[in-house]
């Protein structure tokens, strides 16, 4: 067998691990990739050299549990703030450009390219006019209440999609999506949208950093990632000028961590809980010391 159970323990004994249940750790190397549960959680508490220091298969075993638990409690807030953002960039392009049957793709290809999408070379990675319509209607087949709306006499990809009303067509989009829509939006619909979640339009640069952060963290949560010490991948200065503005504290850009992007995550969906939660989840990890605190530092301010 090329993936083989047994020649993975030896390798890991061989390593320093001590394996305390056998079939409690066989389930987790089968059952939940040998890769991300090995390597995204043994490394941890292994040496330069692969070593393991004081170490058992229960300790890799609690952390990826803690893991799994830690992403899914963000995942429901991430979810939250995402919903809000597809509801308000529909419902505000809707009333902004008073689309009275809702149907965007109705309007005239001008108005939708100079006007409803006149910030679209903001958007990065660059997305072409045509390609984002397409986005919006890639996956209106797989909707029971889109498909039926299709104009089967209209052989364009896109525009055979035209009676689909934008309230409706949004239920299909992944977040990358809806976030690529607003940004090439008029700018007053952006504000009001920075609006919804009491946001300065003044802080815009901020909050699309936060965004893109917050689907990041999505991703490597949907996409079996390692949760606990992923890097704020984009850390900058307006990141931290909206992190000031949220709780009126001043944070070094080398200090800006998982533990407040989670903090932002909790106030933008309205839900104080997930970083309380978050914290208790650093308190009560049941793995040996020192690794126990080690892990710790990674969820205080």
């Amino acid at each position: 067998m090329v993936v083989n159970f047994e020649s993975i323990v030896a390798e890991l004994e061989k390593k320093g691990l001590v394996i305390k249940n056998i079939e409690e750790f066989e389930y987790y190397v089968k059952n939940f990739n040998v890769n991300t549960f090995l390597t995204g959680y043994s490394g941890f508490f292994s040496d330069e050299n692969g070593v393991f220091q004081n170490t058992t298969s229960s300790d890799i075993i609690r952390l990826y549990v803690f893991d799994r638990n830690l992403g899914n409690h963000i995942f429901r807030n991430i979810l939250i703030i995402e919903k809000i953002m597809n509801t308000r960039v529909t419902i505000e392009t809707i009333n902004h450009y008073d689309i009275t049957d809702k149907c965007l793709l109705k309007m005239d290809q001008n108005v939708l390219r100079n006007s409803v999408f006149r910030n679209i070379g903001e958007v990065t990675p660059y997305v072409e006019f045509n390609t984002m319509l397409y986005r919006m209607v890639k996956y209106m087949d797989t909707n029971i209440y889109t498909k039926k709306l299709i104009d089967k006499n209209i052989a364009d990809d896109v525009f055979k999609w035209q009676n689909v009303p934008l309230d409706l067509m949004c239920l299909s989009w992944s977040f990358s999506t809806t976030f690529s829509f607003f940004i090439a939006s008029d700018k007053k619909l952006r504000d009001n949208i920075l609006n919804t979640f009491n946001i300065d339009s003044s802080l815009y640069r901020g909050f699309i950093d936060f965004i893109k952060n917050t689907i990041h963290l999505r991703n490597a949560i949907s996409h079996n990632g390692v949760v606990y010490d992923l890097k704020v991948k984009y850390a900058t200065p307006e990141l931290c000028n909206l992190y000031y503005y949220l709780f009126k504290q001043n944070v070094e850009i080398d200090d800006l961590k998982l533990i407040h992007l989670i903090r932002m995550i909790s106030i933008i969906s309205n839900d104080m809980y997930l970083y309380n939660k978050t914290v208790q989840f650093g308190a009560n990890l049941n793995v040996s010391e020192p690794h126990k605190q080690k892990i710790a530092k990674l969820f205080l301010i």
